[in-house]
């Protein structure tokens, strides 16, 4: 009960000081013998209870107690007075006094409902802070559930991007919805820049990133923080350092964000080798299918033009008949052999489609 309030607005200072001697032991009793000093007093300070005559030297205590509920402030008052009849009792249940102690009076009288009103103000005040920190702990709860739920957004919105500009976009729009302002840098063979709405990230900034892109995961001066990985790194330069819940809750977000952002331009570098071996592929395809076609044309020419000569100076060679076949046959014999060594050029090209199929597949979207 030490924590409880207790005013006394009375102008007889006897009075006053025993209230003061008898309630001192359980609570914090402040005296006030006018209306205006108590007046200036509960600018600043709300009291949870007021024990306060009616007839005061400068204003009725019931005026004082109107004033009093109307500002809204949640103190408690008990009349104490030697006007004891049903009007003041009426008038004082009107204002919403909360009890009404006649003089003269029993000291355990005022202790026992003193102690009640103490008692009741202390367990309304619990109440309140109760229902503050559900109501708090709720819309923190409602907080992180939509913040949880805009990062796997995010999440499944990287597997739709096959550059890094998409990528930096769905970054960006995620941090807009945590009420983050970043830039971000994508490191493979180069150095890439990204800022909100495609626009150009200051030179000082750009200097920041590249020198602590290499100072741990996660790294904070002043109210910034920077977030690095292998090939990743962003700036927040807003970080919320002033609100420990919060500023806890966004660094383990960030965490969790920059690991999907390494892992996702990890992937987009492997499809673009795989496009870029693609195209390889696919360009070799088309010289072997030329040089192919440009060997078939001179190997045959060249062999019919060599049959037709041989064949023709036959009888100029005055060969026997047996010889004549048996040039022949080794020529024919030698011809197949050349034409399954040209098989083979198709063979090489057949395996090379194959792969391009399959390379194809992979870095189709």
């Amino acid at each position: 009960m030490e924590e409880i309030l207790v005013w006394v607005v009375d102008d007889d200072e006897d009075y006053c000081e025993l209230i003061q001697e008898v309630l001192n032991d359980h609570y914090q009793v402040a005296v006030f013998h006018e209306a205006s000093t108590y007046r200036e007093s509960l600018i600043d300070i709300t009291p949870d209870l007021v024990l306060m005559d009616i007839n005061l030297p400068d204003v009725s205590g019931i005026e004082l107690c109107q004033q009093l509920t109307e500002s809204g402030k949640d103190s408690a008052v008990i009349f104490v007075s030697g006007m004891n009849t049903l009007e003041e009792r009426l008038r004082a249940y009107d204002v919403s006094a909360v009890d009404f102690i006649a003089k003269p009076f029993e000291i355990k009288e005022l202790l026992a409902k003193v102690q009640a009103v103490a008692s009741y103000q202390s367990k309304r005040r619990s109440l309140v802070q109760a229902e503050s920190m559900s109501r708090n702990m709720a819309f923190q709860s409602m907080t992180e559930s939509s913040q949880y739920g805009a990062v796997l957004q995010f999440f499944r919105q990287c597997f739709l991007c096959q550059d890094y500009q998409s990528l930096a976009d769905a970054f960006f729009d995620l941090m807009q919805q945590l009420n983050l302002n970043t830039c971000l840098e994508i490191r493979d063979d180069e150095v890439h820049y990204f800022a909100p709405q495609h626009a150009e990230i200051s030179p000082i900034e750009a200097n920041i990133l590249e020198l602590l892109d290499k100072h741990g995961r996660l790294y904070d001066f002043g109210n910034r923080t920077i977030c690095n990985d292998k090939h990743v790194s962003f700036l927040i330069k807003n970080m919320p350092v002033d609100d420990e819940v919060l500023y806890g809750r966004l660094r383990d977000i960030i965490a969790v964000i920059v690991e999907g952002l390494e892992a996702r331009v990890m992937d987009i570098g492997r499809q673009q080798t795989l496009q870029h071996v693609f195209v390889e592929i696919q360009s070799l395809l088309g010289k072997i299918n030329g040089a192919i076609l440009e060997h078939d044309e001179k190997f045959s020419a060249a062999l019919t033009g060599m049959t037709t000569e041989i064949r023709s100076s036959f009888h100029v060679l005055d060969m026997t008949e047996e010889q004549e076949h048996y040039f022949a046959t080794l020529l024919e014999r030698n011809l197949k052999e050349a034409n399954s060594a040209g098989d083979a050029f198709y063979r090489l090209q057949g395996s090379l489609k194959t792969v391009k199929n399959y390379v194809e597949s992979s870095v189709a979207p």
